[in-house]
């Protein structure tokens, strides 16, 4: 099963590119071994476990093994560097010179110049700008300047709440409010947070179309109606603490039920966009909400980040909002969204997945400090601003394809463990064969078989390695025939090779290659072999 998951993912990351994310190079690495799942690698100093759930990937496994190692954990004492293509890579600085590379989980682990490099898998894009707090189709915000259309726009040099467009319209809410149109800027309320201005209206974070010029406006001090024609702010809910506004739904029920649905001081409050009467559907949520969304059609399930570090999920009911589960996560999480079957959290030391039908989480997907609501949803993508850019999610149907998450088992076991058993049949009988047949064979034909095997791994073979692949001991090799020394005969076998391809002209490193002699006891003895 292990191996199945491996194979998919794997076939899955061979598409895509990989950043290099960290690197190893305290210790001198050579191997990487996958065995049950899990992923070791060798070093000078031990073995070490890949753990990639944990930032620091190494885990201290066996440190009496020092060097290369075998698929079975023993000293390879025959290891020799040899040069691999790795996948694509940035930067590419090591692509020509890696000696050992593998998969595991979404990274890609690479061995060059004997550092360990950690690769994670590219399935988003990383475009720099300085503390990006709000991200439109048109338009990003950000503490060093507001972009429309990539235009800096001159009268408000930051934002620190959304930006949101309204066909012709552009509102940017930066404390105060902006207007946008016809590249023409207006400030419609001036709120910069010095002491020139009054901030009678408090500091606005966000703004919703309610209809024609009418809107509502977000603020520390409460719910504006705010009518853009006339510039005028009438005050309609007055907050308790902080007012969070219940994602997904929000222009939908406002122009299907004419209804603002929100949290305020543990109330969860349906405020009438035509009357402004409010409606509590409950009144004593028992746990702190940060940020909430609804999760389907019927406005009965929902998911919520608490101040403990969990993501609940909740049902609605008649009594109000039902807690139904509650799972731990890494990051200090302050937003939540979603895009189909997956639930994104970002928070101030980090970006978190969740799969609503595997129940799975993937902490720590991308590790930056994102702001707090700066989130962007098109058709196919998502966007998530941090105090150093933005990262785009580009497909999300292929970033949800690709995901694999730690601990996932597939639900099929039955088909599986058939599948298992068959193959672990198959083996035995094949093994049982090779074993009945090496003894009924003659020792003319033994030895034309390991005269074969010698010629095939000539640039490594030893006589270890004939024990084990003919299942012999060192005695029972050498009395096959008077005429039949294995250690001599593998001896001629290599000075023939390696004579013949000097006189042909080949070069020093491919003749090591091929025979097995280091390239600088074949240069100190090449005229030797030519004679």
């Amino acid at each position: 099963m292990h191996m199945l998951v491996y194979i998919v993912s794997l076939i899955s990351l061979l598409n895509n590119d990989f950043s290099l994310h960290k690197i190893y190079d305290d210790n001198i690495f050579y191997n990487l071994v996958s065995y049950e799942g899990e992923l070791y690698v060798s070093s000078n100093t031990g073995i070490y476990k890949i753990n990639t759930s944990a930032e620091n990937n190494l885990k201290v496994y066996n440190t009496s093994i020092l060097g290369p190692i075998k698929s079975d954990f023993s000293k390879d004492s025959n290891f020799k560097i040899k040069f691999r293509t790795p996948p694509k890579v940035r930067p590419q600085m090591h692509s020509k010179s890696t000696t050992d590379f593998a998969y595991h989980n979404n990274d890609l682990f690479i061995i060059a110049k004997g550092k360990l490099l950690v690769y994670r898998n590219l399935s988003y894009t990383f475009t720099p700008h300085g503390s990006v707090r709000s991200i439109t189709k048109n338009a990003i915000g950000s503490y060093n300047g507001v972009y429309i259309n990539d235009n800096k726009i001159n009268k408000i040099t930051y934002t620190d709440g959304q930006i949101k467009e309204f066909d012709s319209i552009t509102f940017v809410c930066y404390n105060g409010l902006l207007s946008y149109k016809d590249n023409i800027e207006t400030i419609m309320y001036d709120n910069d947070n010095s002491i020139r201005t009054k901030g009678e209206y408090g500091n606005i974070s966000d703004i919703f179309l309610i209809r024609n010029s009418q809107y509502l406006v977000i603020s520390n001090k409460g719910i504006f109606n705010y009518n853009y024609k006339s510039d005028s702010f009438n005050l309609i809910y007055e907050s308790q603490s902080r007012i969070i506004p219940i994602r997904n739904k929000i222009d939908d029920r406002i122009k299907d039920r004419g209804e603002f649905h929100f949290i305020d001081k543990g109330r969860y409050i349906s405020l009438n966009v035509n009357s402004y009467n409010i409606d509590i559907i409950d009144d004593n949520i028992p746990f702190e909400v940060n940020d909430i969304l609804e999760s389907d059609v019927n406005g009965n399930d929902f998911y919520a980040i608490s101040e403990n570090k969990l993501l609940l999920t909740l049902k609605r009911t008649k009594d109000g909002l039902m807690l139904i589960n509650e799972r731990p996560i890494n990051i200090t999480a302050h937003t939540i969204t979603d895009y189909n079957d997956l639930i994104f959290l970002s928070g101030n030391n980090g970006l978190s997945v969740f799969d609503k039908t595997k129940k799975q989480i993937y902490d720590s997907y991308i590790i930056d400090e994102f702001n707090s609501n700066a989130v962007y949803k098109s058709k196919e993508s998502i966007s998530f601003g941090s105090i150093h850019g933005v990262y785009a999610i580009n497909n999300i149907k292929d970033f949800q394809k690709n995901l694999v998450f730690e601990n996932y088992k597939i639900n099929d076991n039955k088909k599986y463990l058939y599948f298992g058993a068959a193959i672990f049949i198959i083996l035995i009988t094949y093994i049982i064969i090779k074993i009945l047949t090496k003894k009924n064979i003659t020792d003319d034909q033994l030895i034309k078989n390991i005269k074969r095997f010698i010629h095939k791994n000539l640039n490594s073979v030893t006589l270890k390695m004939l024990e084990s692949e003919f299942n012999l001991d060192y005695n029972d090799i050498n009395s096959l025939s008077k005429d039949f020394i294995p250690a001599k005969y593998i001896k001629h076998e290599r000075l023939e090779l390696t004579k013949k391809l000097l006189l042909h002209s080949k070069s020093i490193s491919e003749v090591s290659e091929k025979t097995g002699y280091s390239e600088s006891y074949l240069m100190k003895n090449k005229y030797k072999f030519k004679r």
